[in-house]
């Protein structure tokens, strides 16, 4: 009976895996609740546990006495809530839970959430499975303003109701090839401030086809994913009208060539269509989209991507990011505001100094600048967006940005600490996805658009993050920010964040 439950939920389960990421060598360690951060299976340990058979806690006293112990003591895991292996196919199973505890000035809540996880494989098939849900101690300003509230919510009059669920199928041809669906977030480009070319940083998860293919030196990287199109109006927190909201897709796809460990270089194209049926032209990878969209009536929003990977050394990457929108040859070298257009410049120092007290695991900085205009489109369903959460660039455009983040471990990894500083200069005027160039332009032949056009606005932020690694089961977070604004004061906020798996 056990076997065949464990079978059912390996055929049935959600699947899931870490947040996608495409041609990224680095990426931002900075999360300031532990439910922002990616789900990361764990790989089992097969010395821990029955090369076949099943393991489950209430097989017998000592079992669950072990399990009990090491969900309270074991600082690496010895056993899961729910295993069962037998030869080519394996299933895992927890149940989780926690809380984040937020502050700023005299506001605070807390989130309390439970969920499970699923984790099946068979042969090259993995199918995973993360889903959880919570509710907030309050419902007032400060946690309508909540991070985790990014899509669909459920309110009452004290408490504000959020669920999420993650996950995927996938199939591996070899080491570097796979096809999957899933649900869950992308991210493109090696970066520590943000992606200037897709960002999963404030958005929810998505559904997506998704497939990589190597050919020697090369691989060709695909998506096409279901969106959700931004409101047209809003009745209150957790009552987006959507009824009438056009269907919304993004397609992609991004060639990159690697002749060694040390170099990558990618180019690509990002379409996001909608108000219309899966469009097919978009399912072929090979080929320029934007000529393909010139031929369906130019009713998408197409951008060009690209960008390089180079380390010199094996502790040093030298990185590099662009994307560019409604560029004119003719217009290029002027001020007119289609030049739509950013581009990202980076370095990182790795394993700086290591040792089992004391470790310095890199640090790193870069540079971002970005046009006016950018991510913007005429169209309610071709911005660049996701039921109005932006996909670009997470702080906007229009601006300069300057990062620099450090990363550190204490007494062999129990404690992390990371630091995120950056200043942004960034002007008031045309600064946000959401813009419809259409009314706010009267000349689109001739207008013009100034670097940092508009009022000036100074934002320094500094980010403070610490994390407890002191047990398996049990993970404790801490973060500061301090956020500054031209000559104002620093705004703070605390987040405490606990999460348990048991």
């Amino acid at each position: 009976m056990i076997k065949k439950l464990l079978l059912l939920l390996l055929i049935t389960s959600p699947l899931l895996a870490k947040a996608l990421q495409i041609n990224n060598y680095i990426d931002s360690n900075y999360d300031k609740s532990i439910l922002k951060e990616d789900y990361k299976p764990t790989k089992f340990d097969n010395d821990d546990i029955l090369s076949n058979g099943y393991s489950f806690p209430l097989q017998s006293s000592k079992k669950f006495k072990n399990t009990l112990a090491n969900y309270l003591f074991a600082r690496y895991k010895k056993q899961s809530l729910l295993f069962y292996q037998d030869n080519s196919y394996k299933v895992e199973g927890h149940v989780l839970g926690g809380f984040d505890y937020s502050k700023a000035d005299r506001e605070n809540y807390t989130f309390t959430y439970w969920g499970f996880e699923f984790n099946g494989q068979y042969q090259n098939l993995s199918i995973n499975g993360h889903w959880w849900k919570g509710h907030t101690s309050t419902n007032d300003d400060y946690s309508q303003s909540s991070y985790l509230v990014n899509s669909w919510v459920q309110e009452e009059d004290d408490t504000i109701y959020i669920d999420k669920m993650k996950g995927d199928i996938t199939y591996n041809f070899n080491e570097n090839s796979y096809a999957s669906i899933r649900r869950d977030k992308i991210e493109v480009g090696s970066n520590i401030g943000g992606s200037i070319i897709l960002s999963d940083e404030n958005t929810n998860d998505y559904g997506f086809l998704n497939y990589s293919l190597e050919f020697g030196h090369f691989n060709l990287d695909f998506v096409h994913a279901s969106l959700v199109c931004d409101s047209t109006r809003t009745d209150g927190l957790g009552s987006i009208n959507k009824h009438d909201a056009p269907d919304k897709y993004l397609a992609m796809h991004s060639f990159s060539w690697n002749p060694s460990e040390k170099f990558n270089i990618f180019f690509g194209e990002q379409i996001f269509y909608g108000n219309r049926n899966i469009d097919i032209n978009y399912l072929i990878p090979l080929g320029f989209w934007r000529i393909v969209e010139h031929n369906q009536g130019d009713r998408g929003n197409v951008l060009i991507f690209g960008g390089l990977n180079y380390m010199p050394t094996s502790k040093d990457l030298i990185y590099s990011n662009a994307i560019f929108d409604e560029l004119s040859k003719s217009k290029l070298f002027t001020s007119w505001w289609g030049n739509k257009y950013a581009f990202q410049l980076g370095y990182v120092r790795k394993d700086i100094i290591q040792s089992s007290l004391f470790s310095m695991e890199n640090i790193g900085i870069e540079f971002t600048a970005i046009r006016p205009w950018l991510y913007t489109h005429k169209y309610l369903y071709t911005k660049v967006s996701n039921d109005n959460t932006p996909l670009g660039f997470p702080d906007g455009t229009n601006l300069i940005k300057y990062t620099i983040e450090a990363n550190f471990s204490l007494f062999n990894d129990y404690i992390d600490y990371c630091a995120n500083a950056s200043y942004i200069r960034q002007g008031s005027e045309a600064n946000s996805y959401d813009l419809n160039y259409t009314y706010e332009i009267d000349d689109i032949d001739n207008s013009s658009a100034s670097w940092l056009e508009g009022d000036v606005n100074d934002i320094l932020s500094i980010k403070n993050e610490v994390n407890f690694n002191i047990l398996y089961s049990h993970n404790l977070k801490l973060s500061l920010e301090l956020v500054k604004e031209n000559d104002q004061s620093f705004d703070k906020e605390l987040v405490v964040s606990y999460h348990t798996k048991f």
